[in-house]
């Protein structure tokens, strides 16, 4: 299970009275002396916090990539260079521009150019295939896009099926300076079209450091307009840019999620509910952090609402130096670049600090100067939680959120019936505030199913409250396992598991048995071979309740997980 959070998220009081109720903003005299109980009135817009911002910390470094540093003045000229020439492309204020890219220094320049150019943005995953790319474009009818050069062919499959007009086309060296320009993106060139011939031998270790993304060749053969984006920086630099004013209601980022009911819809977040999450997670933050002087690990893809909110906000908003991590999952890498830039903040998930802590290498590191380490995004198992903890002498703490609450979540009531439930009472978390959602962009029955006539936000977790006003996610709704009427969490199975020595790996999902009765079923990578399914279960039953243990067990070499790490247990049966 989760551990127990701090209602520090909380905004301006809402309509909705608890007078005389167990519930009356119990946690508010937990917050620390110095958190206001209200989120103080937005006075400036995302684009003056930007400028404000890029002027304050103008000599420091905003992003490193592959070791250079991009000072928050360059931030904001290229940025500037880059909506001069969306404009200059015909794009108006409102116009959808999607970025599908990996952390690199092109995702924020694109970004901040899209936002003081006027547009929308929709954040897009770069290893998606065309057709994954098609239903998001084709939705929003954007008429912009910028991604790498080894997506061209992808888009060029569906081109036809859009209202794109502009197409921006960008390697990963681009904006480094030669020669390590010029390798990582010949590596990066050669990878491709090395691994498009069918060969897998001979350049293994050039290129594993690098981004795994390669598609196949194009089914259409005609030549798609495109410009590079060092072309496009250039003639953004002849035409000044008009920086666009956008009312706090207009929505300036549709992020695609599975969301609560699993079909993909387009959360659409608006000015203030960006805001208003930023200056929640700021308030919050601010009691633990140095303005100014932190170094922000941004190992998480910043086109993920997670990292997008905390570091690509958050951070850089407080002077911070984000380090761009362009493939975390080379660990070893990682590691080196955490001990030569002196890292002392940062974001993750459960599956990347696992993954840190068992190398060696880890351990050796001087975490004298670290600070604070958020995960979210998934469940932090306690075992992570603890051993992080007691090897850097640095708190790991949990967050809570999704990306219809821009992501941190703020206010609950517990009750899949609307019935407002008492202290470690268990149900379905719902939650108001200014950095909920206003709807799904063109999904109105859908935005039904979780939003309800008073703002109030369904979140699919289920959850409880303590008497000092903490919560705790036990797990998604959806995955509750129902055995003879009696709930069970895979949650606090796999949390189980992870204690065991033997296994890797687990993921828990609802199964059958001969006669089509409910089960508990797990799946297990194993981390010694000599593992039987009778010892693990038998071990469970040790640590669970029997009708908790799993009655089935299947080894497998692999468990499919989405962009973050986070375990798809609905592709497990």
């Amino acid at each position: 299970m989760k551990k127990l959070f701090s209602w520090l998220f909380q905004g301006r009081p809402s309509s909705k009275e608890y007078k005389g109720c167990e519930m009356e903003k119990l946690w508010l005299k937990y917050y620390p002396p110095y958190m206001p109980h209200e989120l103080p009135s937005l006075d400036k817009s995302l684009v003056e916090e930007f400028e404000k911002t890029c002027q304050e910390f103008k000599d420091k470094p905003a992003f490193i990539s592959f070791g250079k540093p991009l000072s928050y003045e360059e931030l904001w000229t290229q940025s500037l260079n880059f909506a001069g020439f969306l404009q200059k492309q015909g794009l108006k204020k409102d116009s959808v521009f999607v970025i599908m890219l990996p952390n690199l220094f092109q995702y924020p320049i694109s970004f901040w150019g899209a936002m003081l150019a006027g547009l929308t943005v929709v954040n897009m995953n770069p290893l998606y295939t065309a057709r994954e790319m098609l239903e998001p474009i084709q939705e929003t009818q954007a008429k912009g896009i910028i991604l790498l050069s080894n997506k061209l062919n992808a888009l060029k499959d569906i081109f036809n099926k859009t209202k794109l007009q502009s197409v921006i086309v960008t390697n990963p060296g681009d904006l480094l300076d030669f020669p390590k320009k010029q390798f990582i993106n010949s590596v990066f060139k050669y990878k491709n079209l090395f691994q498009k011939n069918g060969h897998s031998s001979g350049r293994k270790k050039l290129t594993e450091p690098l981004l795994h993304l390669t598609d196949k060749k194009s089914k259409n053969p005609y030549t798609l307009n495109n410009i590079s984006f060092l072309k496009a920086l250039k003639e953004g630099s002849k035409k000044k840019a008009q920086i666009q004013k956008r009312d706090f209601k207009e929505t300036i980022l549709i992020q695609y999620t599975g969301g609560t009911t699993g079909k993909i819809k387009g959360a659409c977040l608006s000015q203030k509910n960006i805001l208003s999450n930023l200056k929640q997670c700021e308030l919050w933050m601010l009691g633990y952090l140095n303005k100014g002087e932190e170094q922000a690990l941004t190992a998480l893809p910043l086109y993920h609402i997670f990292a997008f909110l905390v570091n690509g906000l958050v951070f850089l908003f407080n002077g911070f130096t984000n380090v761009l991590i362009a493939n975390p999952r080379q660990i070893k890498s990682l590691i080196k670049t955490i001990k030569k830039q002196k890292i002392t903040v940062g974001t993750g998930v459960n599956t990347l600090f696992k993954a840190l802590l068992k190398q060696p290498q880890f351990e050796k590191l001087d975490f004298s100067h670290w600070r604070l380490f958020i995960a979210g995004g998934m469940s932090l198992e306690p075992s992570v939680q603890k051993k992080w903890q007691s090897i850097s002498h640095s708190p790991l703490v949990e967050g809570y959120g999704l990306t219809e609450a821009s992501p941190v979540v703020c206010v609950n009531r517990l009750d899949e019936q609307g019935q407002e439930l008492g202290v470690d009472q268990e149900g379905e978390l719902e939650v108001r505030g200014p950095q909920v959602m206003e709807k799904y962009y063109k999904q109105d029955k859908e935005t039904q199913l979780v939003l309800d006539k008073e703002a109030w936000l369904k979140t699919g977790d289920i959850a409880k409250i303590n008497s000092k006003g903490l919560i705790q996610i036990i797990d998604r709704k959806k995955d509750m396992i129902n055995i003879s009427g009696l709930k069970v969490y895979p949650n606090e199975i796999e949390n189980v598991l992870a204690g065991f020595g033997k296994i890797k790996e687990s993921a828990v999902v609802s199964g059958k048995d001969r006669q089509g009765t409910e089960i508990v079923k797990a799946f297990v990578i194993k981390n010694r071979s000599d593992l039987n399914e009778k010892e693990l279960i038998s071990y469970c039953k040790k640590h669970l309740a029997p009708y908790k243990a799993p009655k089935h067990i299947e080894f497998v070499n692999h468990i499919p997980k989405n962009i973050i790490g986070k375990p798809l247990r609905r592709l497990l049966s």
